[in-house]
C-alpha cells in the first residue's frame, strides 16, 4: 500500500489534466501489449499493432516482459532524454519513439480528445465538490480518508508531497488499476495514472486507421514525427503543447522542430521563455497538396 499525505497546500496544487509526459501513455501501451492485456476492448488495436510492429520494436517487448516498462523504463528513457547517456540508453529512446508512431500515433488524435473529456467531467466533480471529492472518486481501488490517499501497491511506502500537490493524469492504456510515478524532478509533484472509464478504449482504438493520411504520405520525406508535427501545426502551439498533441517529449519536439525549421516547413517565434512554431507557406503549401491528392483518390 502506498500513502499519499496532503497537507492543505497540496490540496491546492493538486491539478487534474493530460500528461505533459507522453512516454507515460507509450509504456502503459507497450506494457498492455507485452502482457496481452485489456481484454476484448484492446483486441483490434492488439491485433493491428502487432502485425505492424518492427524488428526493434519487437526487442522492446521482450525487454517490456523482464523490465516494469513504469518506472523502470520510463527512469532510462527519460534519463537518456535530458542527459548526454550512452548509446544504449539513446537507443532505447529512439526504440520508444519507433514503437509510439506504430501503436499510438495512428489514434492520437482520439485519445487525446478522450482524455481531455475525461479530465473536464474530473473538473467538474471539483467545482461541485472540491478537491476531496475528487481525490474520493479518482478510482475505485483508491481510498481517500483523513488526508490521506491509500493506493494498491505490491510496495509499502509514505509519500510525503511537500507543499507540491498530486498531478492525477487519466490513461487510455493503464487498464487495470492506478499507478503513482515519481515526480520528474525536484519540486514538481508526483503522478498519479488512472485508468479511465471502462469501454472508453474499444470505442477510440476500434476504428480502422487511415493508411492514406499526410502524416503516412509524408513519412518517407521527412519521417513520421516530423510529419506527424507538421500536421499538428495547422494551429501555432509551443513546443510542450506539440509533444502533448502527438505524444513526444518536449525534448524530442523540439529536436524535430530543429529540423524542420532549418528545411524552411516551420518558423519558430519567441515570446519571452516560450517558443511558438507554426507552419511556413511552404509547410502549409506541401500538407495542402497532399490533402487535396488524398481526397482525388478517395473519389477514384
Amino acid at each position: 500500500m502506498q500513502r499519499v499525505h496532503f497537507s492543505a497546500q497540496d490540496l491546492a496544487r493538486t491539478v487534474v489534466k493530460v500528461t505533459e509526459r507522453p512516454v507515460v501513455e507509450t509504456l502503459f501501451a507497450l506494457d498492455l501489449l507485452a502482457h496481452q492485456g485489456g481484454g476484448d476492448a484492446y483486441a483490434s488495436w492488439r491485433r493491428r499493432t502487432t502485425s505492424r510492429l518492427s524488428r526493434r520494436s519487437w526487442s522492446l517487448l521482450t525487454l517490456a516482459r523482464t523490465l516494469r516498462p513504469v518506472p523502470d523504463l520510463l527512469h532510462m528513457a527519460e534519463d537518456a532524454a535530458n542527459r548526454d547517456t550512452g548509446a544504449a540508453r539513446q537507443n532505447l529512446t529512439a526504440t520508444l519513439e519507433n514503437f509510439h508512431q506504430v501503436a499510438l500515433a495512428p489514434y492520437w488524435d482520439r485519445v487525446s480528445v478522450t482524455l481531455e473529456a475525461d479530465c473536464a467531467a474530473r473538473g467538474r466533480t471539483v467545482l461541485a465538490g472540491g478537491i476531496e471529492r475528487l481525490l474520493s472518486t479518482v478510482h475505485p481501488m483508491v481510498r481517500w480518508s483523513g488526508g490521506v490517499l491509500e493506493i494498491p501497491s505490491h510496495r509499502r511506502q509514505d509519500v510525503h508531497l511537500g507543499g507540491a500537490g498530486l498531478l492525477l493524469v487519466p490513461s487510455l492504456f493503464l487498464y487495470d488499476r492506478p499507478v503513482l510515478i515519481p515526480a520528474a524532478s525536484h519540486g514538481q509533484p508526483p503522478l498519479l495514472a488512472y485508468p479511465i472509464a471502462p469501454g472508453s478504449a474499444k470505442d477510440v482504438l476500434s476504428a480502422p486507421v487511415s493508411e492514406q493520411d499526410s502524416v503516412d504520405a509524408l513519412g518517407p520525406l521527412v519521417g513520421r514525427t516530423r510529419a506527424a508535427i507538421m500536421k499538428s501545426l495547422t494551429e501555432s502551439c509551443t513546443t510542450t503543447e506539440l509533444g502533448r498533441r502527438i505524444g513526444i517529449s518536449a525534448a524530442s519536439a523540439s529536436q524535430h522542430t530543429s529540423v524542420l525549421r532549418s528545411a524552411g516547413l516551420i518558423t519558430t517565434h519567441r515570446r519571452l521563455n516560450t517558443a511558438l512554431h507554426s507552419l511556413t507557406p511552404l509547410g502549409a503549401a506541401l500538407l495542402d497538396g497532399l490533402h487535396h491528392r488524398d481526397l482525388a483518390d478517395a473519389r477514384t
